[in-house]
């Protein structure tokens, strides 16, 4: 088993630039669902392309994202 998401950072990243998962939505072309489940941990992968993109406008890096739980 690789890598588990144990926890999210995108609301805590979102707070401090004053944004929600809406605004995030529009900016990235995610769907606001789908950042809802990166943010609830209801997924299998997220992308590079996508966490790149996520992070880009979020204003930190990759593995600012998540906690994971390396198993």
């Amino acid at each position: 088993m690789g890598p588990v998401p144990v926890r999210c950072h995108i609301p805590e990243l979102l707070a401090r630039i004053d944004k929600n998962q809406q605004w995030l939505a529009e900016k990235t072309g995610i769907r606001k669902q789908r950042i809802s489940d990166y943010v609830h941990l209801r997924f299998e992968n997220i992308s590079m392309k996508k966490a790149v993109l996520l992070a880009y406008h979020l204003d930190c890096l990759v593995d600012d994202l998540f906690d994971w739980d390396m198993r």
